[in-house]
């Protein structure tokens, strides 16, 4: 008998996601808890905050070079 494959990160948000969004009814205590207390996890940067306009040149100096 196989065993189960180990989530990914990628699977356990999409699974997390989709639990906060089941419709869960605003009145319920639960529900209340859950507002409260679980946070959204924060956006993610984008890829092209940590890119430098350097880099973007050096990279197309290189190329320039090679050609």
């Amino acid at each position: 008998m196989t065993s189960k494959r180990p989530l990914t990160k990628r699977s356990v948000q999409k699974l997390a996601e989709r639990e906060r969004a089941t419709g869960l009814d605003p009145e319920d205590a639960a529900a209340q808890w859950l507002h409260e207390n679980d946070r959204q996890p924060p956006p993610p940067a984008p890829k092209s905050a940590t890119k430098s306009k350097t880099l973007h040149r050096w990279r197309q100096q290189q190329q320039r070079n090679k050609n």
